[in-house]
């Protein structure tokens, strides 16, 4: 069990929410929160389903009753809600599944995911590959890293989704939907009173995980800085609470914050380009100390900042002719 206590907060309208620590993989510690108004009781997020997580979601039910006097059981649950479809926030429904028959509710954009997982796996996974030999990453190399891609997800089976949402719904009369692609296709944050649970989008204090639009559409740093807009200045938050990191007391701060970051890596990257580099050179350039999985994520990471510069015609090809004549050729970026 995470050593770490299980917090209480309330709404202005004297929702209850209870926020359960999740060790969802060895590295990682993430939240879910239960909301109880009456008789009504949502989970938002289930954790990843591997290693102690879903030990740690079924402890946190019991830890509410010895803990914070709810007595509350998985038959109670009126509703799941599913932030985004990335493994350490729905791998849980696995396990979830068999406690509880609550509706499970996730964007249209994430759907696919968690209904037809095993096909959306070998899709994302083949185009992984192609980003990956683009951005010059060698075949024996390339085997590896897919290998870690599939990793944490190739357990998981597919679920029932009951429900599906879009922005501006307002999900069982209490939970305003506001979808803020660019983490993940079908990322939201649910607006309840003066709360805003924020999940992925929203992490003042972690390195918020950015793929290129390439690679899976609904992506990428420009849908991210968009949807960073879309949440400053949104009235009535008092607090905003995410699937990682503390309670935000602040949301225009910390996305101001986060807007900082943003703009310095963009920078960051565009320097680098001061001499032609590959994807995968400039990764290495970039996070030289990099290893295993991390190495995946930061290819990644990279191919989107390069998107993002290239799309706004700050960088160039420096090996045009070869990559026009040769579609395996790998693009050289230099700053325009």
């Amino acid at each position: 069990m995470p050593d770490e206590i299980i917090t209480r907060f309330e709404t202005a309208g004297g929702t209850r929410i209870y926020r359960l620590p999740l060790q969802v993989f060895p590295n990682l510690r993430a939240y879910a929160h239960v909301v109880i108004a009456g008789d009504y009781v949502a989970l938002i997020d289930v954790g990843s389903g591997q290693g102690q997580s879903d030990v740690h979601l079924r402890d946190g039910f019991a830890r509410l009753a010895s803990e914070w006097g709810e007595h509350i059981r998985w038959a109670d649950l009126d509703r799941i809600v599913i932030t985004h479809a990335h493994i350490d926030h729905h791998g849980g429904l696995n396990m979830v599944r068999t406690l509880t028959d609550a509706p499970i509710a996730i964007h249209e954009l994430d759907r696919r995911v968690i209904v037809h997982h095993e096909e959306r796996l070998a899709l994302t996974r083949f185009r992984m590959g192609v980003f990956l030999r683009r951005a010059g990453v060698d075949e024996a190399r390339c085997a590896k890293l897919l290998g870690m891609y599939s990793w944490s997800k190739d357990v998981f089976r597919s679920v029932a989704v009951e429900d599906v949402l879009r922005d501006g719904d307002l999900l069982d009369g209490r939970f305003r939907i506001i979808h803020v692609p660019g983490h993940c296709p079908g990322q939201i944050c649910l607006q309840l009173d003066d709360v805003l649970f924020t999940a992925d989008h929203v992490l003042p204090t972690v390195a918020i995980f950015l793929s290129p639009e390439s690679l899976n559409a609904a992506t990428g740093v420009d849908h991210f800085l968009l949807s960073l807009r879309k949440v400053k200045g949104l009235p009535g938050v008092r607090l905003a609470l995410g699937g990682h990191s503390k309670p935000v007391h602040d949301l225009d701060e910390a996305v101001t914050k986060i807007e900082s970051i943003q703009a310095g890596r963009i920078a960051r990257v565009y320097d680098a380009c001061a001499e032609p580099h590959s994807v995968a050179e400039l990764t290495t350039v970039l996070y030289p100390a990099v290893g295993a999985y991390d190495e995946l994520l930061a290819l990644q990471k990279v191919g989107a900042y390069i998107e993002y510069l290239d799309q706004r015609g700050l960088l160039a090809i420096a090996n045009l002719d070869e990559v026009a004549e040769n579609e395996a050729g790998v693009p050289r970026y230099r700053a325009a």
